[in-house]
């Protein structure tokens, strides 16, 4: 007790007195896995899943995919691997337009951001303005809009057949720091970063071409159309109280001889704003071919501080100034932070799709942070593998430290290996690892019975423990076809249920036979009739025909006769007739007997009980073993003897002391004192069925209480 009590108080010092981790570097990940309800969501299991972008020319195809990445071990390498894909009916091209860049929170909300890389760019109904960040909630999958930033296309973009509806120049890419509760989104259209509260608030902006802090009004003096190539901001993440942001200063188009690419970073405060004056160079990114290289499109950071930057190849066109995504130029590049914190080149190399040189990047990357085997990292690339019928355009899962395409899981995006997805595919995210995902409710004390009338009715009684991570006040019960349920649909709950709470609910039921599965769907509601999730949950039909037992109780004999025990409950007679007596036969095991106290030790008398009445019985069962199954046929008669009906009955037998009058003498001296109480902690602590002693199966604080209750009372 006295140890447990430390190691609680320790831990809660550590945790006052650490720094969070977003503050002070590695070793930790953000971004959780959501609980859509979805049925095709639920059949995933319970591991990590990717968060995948990507163009679609089918105005009614998803720009968004979830794919489940749960036993990564089953899955072939070098070939597409066909796990569960997921996609809400709204993450369609008409309802969010397109999209690049993703991230999860902690909550296991999605955030995505509209794009403009991919060539033919629209918007979508949702919201209806360009420059949107979208948030997808993280149990209905509805996206809704979270922020929208300025963003004017040129004018020479705009009047272009394709420039009115598009979202031209867009957002860049985004993030969710979960210590400050911040997205960070790049604009291309004005080349800022913008910091954006939880609620969707933006609250600052920073502007790496003039190195200000501001407010997130529309930039004095900023022309419309895409930031120029210098002071657009592409990539961004936050790590080590820092903002990371990649710089696009050149392309496969627009090679520049005075430039590269390269990678920055801004320190920001306690409250997450940024910090002028702060800002640094930190990678100057390497050429491609010895000529130029394309943009770093997304920016990741591993459990032990190393950073990835994937490339994704792009093409400006000098006479317009419009930028398309051209393929098999980009790469992703892994680097490690020295002892003097210079980002240096890892040794470690991270071939990306089927090409040589291998450069096949999509410009998204992220590290998996889970333990061997599934510690791998996570690049979107074009052309994965070439060739009828294994096109995989998608998501490679390369080795942690290296590999290439014949090491990798390889999952086409859109689930078509037959087409080729050129320039489609756009950004990926991973959620945490973590344990199985458990039900958003748990059901236990379950007590099913039979109602005591000629309804044919059968009520089903229980604890309702929440854990769907929101309040709730309403349940929807809905049950299988063919039977009915009262209260049927919504039921209002007596007060708030707060998660991780419980409460005890009623259902009555009718329909089907005997030793028929019901199931039936229970939807948890938050006050605002919005669904926290659900569960489905089966029951036999009962046998309402005969009798049932109920409010059990058992008990070791007050004699202490060795291996026997008192067994007392209620039961009711379901039949038609008055019942007289009943019979106990045993079953097993072999060698057990019953004794009901009567002349007839094998009979019980009743006053008589009467159709559809209750009468408590009581049997004394000896010659089984502790936690022993023990069954018997419990017959029913009437005034004539004449056998009603039967019903099998079984009991575990519990652990009694052998040959004791006293039974919190544990040591077995004939004296109650410190050593049984010593004896007790000792059964207790174990998880000993011989300290249950209210014989509920349990080892609990009633426990305790009924044996300091017996050793107050002294031993005889």
């Amino acid at each position: 007790m006295f140890k447990n009590t430390w190691i609680v108080a320790a831990a809660a010092v550590a945790t006052a007195i650490s720094p969070t981790l977003a503050d002070v570097g590695p070793g930790d990940c953000d971004g959780e896995r959501p609980q859509f309800q979805d049925d095709k969501y639920q059949l995933f299991g319970g591991g990590q899943i990717a968060v995948g972008s990507q163009w679609r020319a089918d105005n009614l195809q998803g720009v968004l995919n979830v794919y489940d990445l749960t036993d990564q071990t089953t899955a072939p390498l070098g070939v597409s691997w066909l796990t569960n894909v997921y996609s809400h009916p709204d993450w369609i091209r008409s309802q969010m337009g397109q999209i690049f860049g993703v991230a999860l929170d902690d909550q296991g909300n999605i955030f995505a951001a509209n794009s403009s890389i991919y060539g033919v760019d629209i918007i979508g109904a949702i919201g209806g303005t360009p420059a949107q960040v979208f948030k997808i909630d993280s149990v209905t999958g509805v996206p809704t809009v979270f922020a929208t930033l300025p963003n004017t296309s040129a004018p020479l973009i705009a009047a272009s057949p394709f420039g009115v509806a598009e979202s031209y120049p867009g957002l860049g890419n985004l993030c969710f720091d979960v210590v400050k509760q911040m997205v960070y989104v790049s604009n291309f259209e004005d080349g800022r970063i913008y910091r954006i509260d939880a609620s969707g608030v933006c609250l600052s902006t920073w502007d790496h071409a003039t190195g200000i802090v501001s407010d997130c009004t529309p930039e004095a003096g900023d022309l419309p159309g895409a930031a120029p190539l210098g002071e657009r901001v592409w990539a961004v993440q936050s790590f080590n109280g820092r903002v990371y942001y990649s710089i696009w200063v050149e392309d496969q188009g627009a090679q520049s001889v005075a430039g590269a690419n390269q990678v920055w970073s801004v320190a920001y405060d306690a409250l997450g704003d940024f910090i002028g004056g702060t800002e640094q160079l930190e990678i100057t990114i390497p050429a491609y071919l010895g000529n130029y290289s394309n943009p770093v499109s997304d920016i990741a950071f591993s459990s032990t501080g190393r950073m990835m930057v994937a490339e994704r190849s792009m093409q400006t066109d000098l006479d317009t100034g419009r930028f398309n995504t051209i393929p098999h130029q980009s790469r992703a590049l892994e680097y490690i932070c020295d002892d003097q914190g210079r980002w240096i080149p890892s040794p470690d190399i991270y071939n990306v799709g089927a090409g040589v040189p291998s450069a096949d990047s999509a410009g998204g990357c992220d590290y998996s942070y889970a333990g061997a085997p599934d510690d791998r990292v996570w690049v979107t690339g074009d052309a994965l593998t070439l060739g009828v019928p294994n096109n995989i355009y998608g998501i490679q899962g390369l080795p942690q430290g290296g590999g290439d395409m014949p090491d990798s899981i390889l999952i086409d995006m859109d689930e078509d290996t037959i087409d080729q997805d050129k320039r489609g595919i756009g950004s990926v995210e991973i959620s945490c690892p973590g344990p199985i995902q458990g039900p958003c409710a748990t059901i236990t004390n379950e007590e099913l019975l039979c109602d005591l009338d000629t309804s044919g009715n059968y009520t089903l009684t229980f604890d309702l423990t929440n854990n769907s991570g929101q309040d709730v006040q309403y349940l929807l019960v809905l049950p299988d076809a063919g039977f009915s349920i009262v209260p049927f649909g919504i039921i209002t709950l007596p007060s708030l249920l707060l998660d991780g709470d419980t409460t005890q609910v009623t259902l009555t039921f009718n329909g089907g036979l005997p030793g028929d599965e019901l199931c039936f769907t229970l939807s948890l509601n938050t006050a605002d009739f919005e669904e926290c999730c659900s569960i489905e949950h089966c029951i036999i039909v009962p046998d309402c025909d005969c009798a049932q037992i109920h409010d059990e109780q058992i008990d070791c004999t007050v004699d202490g006769v060795a291996g026997c025990f008192t067994y007392t409950f209620d039961v009711d007679n379901l039949t038609g007739d008055d019942i007289f007596y009943s019979y106990f036969v045993p079953i097993s095991p072999a060698g057990i007997t019953i004794d009901t106290g009567n002349v007839d030790s094998s009979r019980w008398d009743y006053p008589p009980m009467l159709s559809y009445g209750t009468e408590t019985v009581t049997l004394t069962i000896c010659g089984a073993n502790p936690g022993e199954e023990v069954c018997f046929l419990m017959t029913m008669h009437d005034a004539s003897l004449e056998e009603c009906c039967s019903i099998e009955v079984c009991v575990i037998a519990p652990d009694c002391p052998n040959g004791t009058t006293c039974l919190a003498d544990l040591n077995s001296d004939g004296v109650l004192n410190f050593f049984d109480i010593s004896a007790f902690l000792s059964l207790f602590s174990a998880g000993d069925l011989a300290a249950d002693f209210n014989s509920d199966g349990v080892i609990n604080f009633f426990d305790v209480s009924a044996f300091l209750g017996l050793f107050s009372q002294g031993c005889p």
